[in-house]
C-alpha cells in the first residue's frame, strides 16, 4: 500500500509540471497512461516515452526522471517503439529517396546504384520529370564523373541540364550521343542539353549536327563518315560516362513531336515489341531491338556501346515502366534513376 500511494504522489507531481496532461480529466485518466512498468502496463509506458521523446521533445534523460525509469530503459522503449512499428517516422521532403525500392532495384537488376524519389500526384508527369532531374543532378554532383560525359536529349534531359550547377564536375567534355535536329516546324531543344552541361563545368562541348532518324542506312552511314558527325561519334565512344532519358511509346512521344516518326511508323513498332526508346534506339521489354531495319536509320552511338560505360538512366512519369524495364534488361544500366510508381512497376513485372 505505501508503495502505491509514492508511485500515486510520483505521478501526481509529474501531472503537475507536464503541460499535456493538462487536457485530462482526471487524474486516475493521467495515470492509466503514465503506468509504471508492469507486464500489463510496459506497452503504455513504451508508448510515454515515445510521446515524450518526438513530439514533447524531452531528452531520455529528462524522461526516465518524468517516467521514473533510467535513462537505459527509456532507450529501450524508444528502440522497442520502433521495432513494433508504434512510431513510424516518415521523411517528407521533396528530395527524400525510398530506400527500400532502391535496394530492390539494385538487387534484382545488379545495379551499382539506384535512386528513387517520392511524387505524391503519381500522374503528374511534370512533377516526376523535376522531382527525377533533381534527384540526378545531385547524383550526378556526388558521382564527380571525369573525361568526356555523353548525354542525349529530351524532356527529361532538358530539366536535368537545368538544376546542374556550376563546378558540379572536372569534366574535360560533353559530347551529344545521339542525333536530334528536328524535322518538324517544333525544334528539340537538344543543344540546350549539351550547352548546359558544358556551361556548369567549362568543358567543351561537342552537338552532333544530324537527324536522329533518315531515310536508309547508306544515308546513315554517309553522315556518320562526314567530319561534322564523324568529330562527336568518336568523342561519344571515348567518353566514360553517359547520361541518358528513356522515351516512352505513342504520339507523346519525342520522335513523333520532332516528326521523326508517324503513326504508320509507330504502329509497326509496336507490332514489334517496341516500348520505347534509348538514344532514339527503340527496344522491347527484353532489351533488344525491336526493329533492325529502323535501327539502322538511326544516327549516334549504338546501344551495344554503352555496356562498357559508366551510365546513367533518367526515367520519369506515368508510362514509362516498359521502357524502364527494357533498359534494365539490357544489362548496359549502371544507375537507375527514376519515381516511386515506375519503381513499383518494374520491380511487379519483372
Amino acid at each position: 500500500m505505501a508503495a502505491m500511494l509514492q508511485r500515486r504522489r510520483r505521478v501526481r507531481r509529474a501531472l503537475d509540471r507536464d503541460p499535456l496532461g493538462a487536457s485530462l480529466d482526471s487524474y486516475e485518466q493521467r495515470l492509466a497512461q503514465m503506468s509504471i512498468a508492469t507486464p500489463t502496463g510496459d506497452t503504455r509506458l513504451m508508448l510515454r516515452a515515445a510521446q515524450l521523446y518526438y513530439h514533447a521533445d524531452l531528452t531520455q534523460d529528462a524522461i526516465g526522471k518524468r517516467l521514473g525509469v533510467s535513462r537505459f530503459k527509456v532507450g529501450r522503449l524508444l528502440d522497442r517503439a520502433l521495432k513494433e512499428q508504434a512510431v513510424r517516422i516518415e521523411i517528407v521532403h521533396p528530395g527524400a529517396r525510398l530506400v527500400a525500392l532502391e535496394d530492390a532495384l539494385v538487387e534484382r537488376f545488379g545495379l551499382a546504384e539506384a535512386v528513387v524519389v517520392d511524387v505524391p500526384a503519381a500522374d503528374d508527369e511534370q512533377l516526376a520529370r523535376e522531382r527525377v532531374a533533381e534527384a540526378a543532378a545531385d547524383l550526378l554532383a556526388a558521382m564527380a564523373p571525369s573525361g568526356v560525359i555523353g548525354v542525349s536529349w529530351g524532356r527529361t534531359m532538358l530539366e536535368l541540364a537545368a538544376r546542374l550547377q556550376p563546378g558540379w564536375t572536372s569534366a574535360d567534355q560533353i559530347v551529344q550521343l545521339n542525333g536530334a535536329i528536328s524535322r518538324s516546324a517544333r525544334p528539340t531543344r537538344y543543344q540546350e542539353v549539351v550547352e548546359r552541361f558544358g556551361s556548369t563545368t567549362g568543358a567543351g562541348i561537342q552537338l552532333m549536327p544530324a537527324p536522329a532518324i533518315v531515310g536508309s542506312p547508306e544515308l546513315r552511314e554517309a553522315l556518320e563518315a562526314d567530319p561534322s558527325v564523324a568529330a562527336p561519334l568518336k568523342a561519344a565512344r571515348r567518353a566514360g560516362s553517359a547520361v541518358f532519358g528513356m522515351g516512352v511509346m505513342g504520339a507523346e512521344s519525342v520522335h513523333v513531336a520532332s516528326g521523326y516518326l508517324d503513326r504508320k511508323d509507330l504502329r509497326r513498332l509496336e507490332k514489334a515489341g517496341a516500348v520505347g526508346d534509348v538514344l532514339g534506339r527503340f527496344i522491347t521489354a527484353d532489351g533488344e531491338i525491336a526493329l533492325p531495319s529502323l535501327d539502322e536509320r538511326t544516327v549516334g552511338l549504338p546501344l551495344s556501346e554503352l555496356c562498357g560505360k559508366r551510365t546513367i538512366g533518367l526515367a520519369a512519369g506515368p508510362g514509362r515502366g516498359p521502357i524502364a524495364l527494357g533498359a534494365l534488361r539490357a544489362a548496359c544500366l549502371k544507375t537507375f534513376v527514376t519515381d516511386e510508381a515506375t519503381a513499383d512497376w518494374v520491380l511487379a513485372h519483372d
